[in-house]
C-alpha cells in the first residue's frame, strides 16, 4: 500500500537486509518482476513484498512468494485496480496507520535503523509477528539501500482479510491475474493455501 502522503526529508538507509532479499540465495533482487529493469543501479525506486506463512507449532516460517517492483510498474498495477477499490483501501489504512506518526516514532528511536522493530508487530493490529499465521513484508528501496519512511512493515492475516475484502471482483481479478501470471502457482499447492490472502503494496 502505498501512501498518498509524502514527506520533506532526508531519509535514513541501510544495506537491503537479509529479511529483504531473496530467500532462495539471499541475495538483492536486480530486476522488476514486471518489466526486468535493473534495480539496484543508484537512484532506482522500487518496492519489495514477501508473504509469509508461520508455522508456530514448529517455530518455522516459509515464503509463499516475493518479488521486486519498479515504482513505474507499481503504479501501473495501482492503475489496473479500480479507482473505488484503492480510495476503500487507502480509507481504510489511514485509519488504522497515520503514517508521519510512525515515521516520526520510529525514527526517534534508539534503534532507529535496527530492522526488527519496524517488522515485529502489525501495523494495522499490532499482533506480534510470532503469534500470526500468515503474514507480508513491504519495504523501500532505492538502488542498493532500504530507506526508511513509515515503511518497512510488516502486515498480519487479519488486516490482510480486511483490506482483501475492499477489493471489487474486478480488481480481485486483476490481482489474481498478476499472481498467475508471475508465479504460476500449481493445483496442490493452491489447494494448500487454501483462503491465503494477499494485498499488494
Amino acid at each position: 500500500m502505498n501512501t498518498p502522503e509524502s514527506f520533506d526529508f532526508t531519509p535514513e538507509m541501510i544495506e537491503i537486509p537479509e529479511i529483504f532479499r531473496s530467500s532462495l540465495d539471499k541475495k538483492p533482487f536486480e530486476k522488476c518482476i514486471s518489466c526486468e529493469t535493473y534495480l539496484l543501479d543508484e537512484g532506482v525506486t522500487y518496492f519489495i513484498e514477501k508473504s509469509v506463512r508461520n508455522y508456530k507449532d514448529h517455530g518455522v516460517t516459509d515464503t509463499v512468494f516475493e518479488y521486486a517492483m519498479c515504482i513505474d510498474c507499481m503504479e501501473r498495477m495501482r492503475q489496473a485496480v479500480s479507482t473505488e477499490s484503492l480510495q476503500r483501501m487507502e480509507e481504510y489504512f489511514l485509519s488504522q496507520v497515520n503514517p508521519l506518526e510512525r515515521q516520526l516514532l520510529m525514527l526517534n528511536n534508539e534503534e532507529t535503523l535496527n530492522i526488527e522493530p519496524w517488522i515485529e508487530n502489525c501495523i494495522v493490529k499490532g499482533t506480534p509477528k510470532t503469534e500470526l499465521d500468515e503474514y507480508q513484508l513491504h519495504c523501500q528501496c532505492f538502488g542498493k539501500q532500504m530507506v526508511f519512511t513509515y515503511m518497512p512493515y510488516m502486515i498480519g492475516g487479519e488486516a490482510m482479510e480486511e483490506m482483501a475484502e475492499l477489493l471489487s471482483a474486478k480488481s480481485r481479478g486483476e490481482i489474481d491475474n498478476f499472481m498467475d501470471d508471475n508465479f504460476g502457482l500449481p493445483p496442490e499447492l493452491k489447494k494448500e493455501l487454501g483462503d491465503f490472502k494477499y494485498v499488494l503494496i
